[in-house]
Order: C-alpha cells, then sequence, then structure tokens
C-alpha cells in the first residue's frame, strides 16, 4: 500500500512530509488557464512587471529601485522609505486549514484530517517550488496560527505535523469559521485562496465574510468524507472524542439516517457555495492527496 494513501500512523512525522516535497514536485505542469476576473471587470497580467498591489513599506534599502520611494513618508519620517509590489505574474495563495475534533477519525487507510494535512503539505510544497507567495491560517482544536510573510515553509510544516497528533480532537473547535474574524482575509484581492475543511455550517455574520472573500477571489474549498463510515455493520463500537472513550450502539437504521442527514446538510452547503462562486469539490478518503492536489493543479488553484 502507497504510504501516501496509507500512512504508517495518522500522526505525520518529518519524514512524511518530506516524502510530500516529491510528490508536490512531479503533480506536472497546469493548464494554461485564463486567470479568473473580478466583478468589474479586473484581470491580473500575465506579463512581468511590477503589479498594483502594494505588499509592504519599509525603509530604503540599496538594491531598491529609485522609482519605487515613497516620497511623503520620507518626507514625514526624514528617512528615506521604498513601496514592495507584487509582481503581475506572483501567484499569490491563501491556504486555510480548520479541523474539527470530527476530523480526527477514519475507517480506512487514515483520518479525514491526516488527508487534509497531507493535502495542506503538497499545497505548501508546490507554492515554494513554483516561487508563488503563500499566506496560511490553521485552526485545529484550541490551536491558531496565522502567517502572511515569506519564507515561513519550515515553521507551516512543523504546524501542520503539529496538527496531525490526535491529542487535538479532544479539545473543542474553535466556534467562529476560519475566514471570519481575521486580517488574512479582510480587503484580500485577487488571490487563490483554498479552503480544506470538514466543517459544513457557518453563522449568518461569517456567510457575509464568505461571501465578500469569494466576491474579490476565486476561493477552492475542499472537503473530504469517510463514506465507509455508513457501511459498518451494526453493533457496539469505542469511540473517542474531546469527552473520551465512549461506548456506541449503531444500528442499521441509525446508519442510514446518519446518512440521510450529511447529505441533505451537504447539499443545502454546495448550493450555497455555488450561489457564492466558489468552487466545492468532495473527495473521499479513499483518494490520495496526490490525486486531489492535481484537481486544484487543473482548477488553476495551483501551478
Amino acid at each position: 500500500m502507497s504510504p501516501l494513501l496509507s500512512p504508517e500512523s495518522p500522526e505525520l512525522d518529518d519524514a512524511h512530509f518530506a516524502l510530500l516535497a516529491h510528490y508536490a514536485k512531479h503533480l506536472g505542469r497546469a493548464p494554461k488557464a485564463i486567470r479568473f476576473a473580478t466583478n468589474a471587470g479586473d484581470r491580473r497580467s500575465r506579463q512581468k512587471g511590477h503589479g498594483m498591489e502594494m505588499l509592504e513599506l519599509r525603509a530604503y534599502q540599496a538594491s531598491d529601485d529609485l522609482r519605487h520611494i515613497d516620497w511623503r513618508v520620507t518626507a514625514r519620517t526624514g528617512q528615506a522609505h521604498t513601496r514592495l509590489y507584487a509582481q503581475e505574474n506572483d501567484h499569490q495563495r491563501l491556504l486555510l486549514l480548520d479541523l474539527s475534533s470530527s476530523a480526527y477519525f477514519g475507517t480506512r487507510h487514515t483520518f479525514i484530517s491526516t488527508r487534509l494535512i497531507q493535502l495542506a503539505g503538497i499545497i505548501a510544497w508546490r507554492s515554494k517550488q513554483q516561487g508563488d507567495t503563500l499566506s496560511y491560517r490553521l485552526t485545529y482544536g484550541a490551536e491558531e496560527h496565522a502567517s502572511n510573510k515569506s519564507g515561513t515553509l519550515s515553521s507551516l510544516l512543523s504546524q501542520l505535523k503539529e496538527a496531525s497528533h490526535l491529542g487535538h480532537r479532544t479539545n473543542e473547535s474553535r466556534p467562529d469559521s476560519i475566514w471570519s474574524n481575521t486580517l488574512l482575509t479582510n480587503k484580500m484581492h485577487n488571490k487563490d485562496v483554498i479552503i480544506l475543511t470538514d466543517k459544513q455550517t457557518w453563522s449568518d455574520s461569517e456567510e457575509s465574510a464568505l461571501m465578500q472573500l469569494a466576491k474579490h477571489n476565486s476561493v477552492h474549498w475542499i472537503q473530504i468524507i469517510d463514506s465507509n463510515v455508513y457501511n459498518l455493520p451494526a453493533g457496539q463500537y469505542q469511540m473517542a472524542d474531546r469527552h473520551g472513550v465512549k461506548q456506541v450502539n449503531i444500528s442499521k437504521h441509525s446508519m442510514q439516517q446518519a446518512k440521510i442527514d450529511f447529505f441533505e446538510q451537504n447539499a443545502m452547503m454546495r448550493k450555497k457555495l455555488a450561489a457564492f462562486g466558489i468552487r466545492h469539490q468532495l473527495f473521499d478518503i479513499t483518494e490520495s492527496p496526490e490525486k486531489i492536489a492535481r484537481y486544484l493543479l487543473s482548477q488553476g488553484a495551483l501551478h
């Protein structure tokens, strides 16, 4: 069995994240897709040069282009300052990984949490290999990590490794959605946003924030389920969650009802996301993270 499809443990180690780098490098080439346009009809140019989006204002350095000195700030502070811009052909990406305690579960190959973390690792490595700008926010258990700085790959991989630890399923999930109440998504424009989560409900205020995010960015939503959970034989099972280990009695009727409830809720979520212009794709845990990453590549979310 492939170590990518069925890792030895749902808790990933450094060797596994090094393996993900290999798969990220050999995903293949992205199709020649036209970049998305905003509602205003703006489209990011594919030509090299200096873009209109300013990334940073900092003290002047000897290697800086004199054309980009901010003379107003220089006059006000008495120190030369330079505006740094994103190159127009620079692919800017935001990764949002949000795991509930329920994600630390699986009946085949590995856990849903592990599969989403593997995919996040491939996205991180691919962004680095292609020279793309990657910002991220991770929430799992009681933990939250975020960064919009370059050169943070090692920190991101370390945090993803930590996210795979099963102890996080004993902590209550954060109540707010990962795209809300964060500076990373406020006023964000012209970026590829990849949301990886097992959650499929949100509040009205969070829905408004999600609509704004989708209005100005290209948003891709990846969801992974374990379809085999609805095929378990009737009987008594030991289940572990944030409340500890408990006995659960499962009947054929209860499994059928749980399946109906899940997919009804999922259909409602998919309908909403489609109305917002968000590309949602559902994968099963039996599908490898490499396959899912290739899907993102085909959609232009990776390059």
